[in-house]
């Protein structure tokens, strides 16, 4: 599959702000959400078409989509308040030890893609209610690669959505807790967790985030573990794991492969791209890093 113009990518997810505290201080009303950190990853190495939602204050979210040539034709603008995320997050670890939802616009959004961002050769299925997950996925069927990414607020309360999902996912992107909470086991390895997970939901790759450890990919065939590369101090590990996909998935889509050798390589940019978002607060050190 290679020659032409790389392939493109639809990213579906949450446009927020975010009320961050880690251990370099608190910041407060700060650009986030899934598909905005994934879309800056991934834009500077193909064409990204976001799906999503944002309220009548969301001015400034559209405003760095459109800095960066992102396309937004499918994000609607709806009365209303944006999607808020507020987080503590550990001193020595990413994951947080507080962390608060309030839906806002997403409550009610249907999402509905135009021609274009049905197309998409990539569908990423950023963290949002698997409810609206699914209405997107049903939009693209000629998608040649379903990523999914989810919660632990969602994995609890929307099982059947999120089930039925899996099925028809290709790559799964989770961390360790997440997984177990999708996969309860006795097992005390987490990449024998993910090979039940393959099996389980007859997926092709999971991409488990390990934290300080890096990230693994683990196919039928093997499991491939990343440590993380020597970075700066963690400013703020928020959005971490949607940028790691987004640097992956926007890889994959120059590449125009599938296969174990690919992820593999994309996983450089992937790991590059999760560097920038931990090195300042919100989504300015994806910003900087695309200069």
């Amino acid at each position: 599959m290679g020659g032409g113009s790389a392939w493109a990518i639809t990213a579906s997810g949450t446009l927020a702000f975010d009320d961050l505290t880690t251990q370099a201080g608190r910041r407060r009303e700060l650009p986030g959400g899934s598909a905005l950190y994934f879309s800056l990853a991934a834009r500077p190495l193909t064409q990204v078409r976001v799906a999503a939602a944002v309220g009548a204050d969301g001015g400034p979210l559209l405003e760095i989509l459109d800095a960066a040539n992102i396309d937004r034709s499918a994000v609607a603008q709806l009365p209303g308040a944006s999607y808020r995320w507020r987080a503590e997050h550990h001193p020595l670890h990413a994951v947080p030890v507080a962390e608060e939802q309030r839906l806002g616009v997403y409550l009610d959004w249907r999402p509905e893609l135009p021609a274009a961002a049905r197309d998409s050769e990539i569908l990423f299925l950023g963290s949002m209610p698997p409810a609206r997950q699914l209405h997107v996925l049903e939009q693209c069927p000629g998608a040649h690669v379903v990523a999914l990414d989810t919660m632990r607020d969602f994995i609890a309360g929307d099982r059947t959505e999120l089930e039925t999902l899996l099925h028809r996912t290709d790559m799964l992107f989770v961390d360790e807790a997440e997984l177990r909470a999708l996969v309860p086991t006795p097992r005390s390895d987490p990449i024998d967790v993910a090979y039940e997970a393959l099996e389980r939901w007859n997926l092709w790759t999971v991409i488990l985030k390990l934290g300080s450890r890096g990230a693994a990919a683990v196919s039928a065939s093997n499991a491939r573990e990343f440590p993380v590369a020597e970075a700066p101090s963690v400013v703020d590990p928020t959005g971490a794991g949607d940028a790691l996909a987004g640097g992956l998935l926007g890889r994959l889509a120059q590449l125009k492969r599938t296969n174990d050798a690919s992820v593999d390589q994309a996983m450089v940019h992937g790991s590059a791209a999760a560097r920038a978002a931990i090195s300042a607060f919100g989504v300015q050190g994806l910003i900087e890093a695309a200069a």
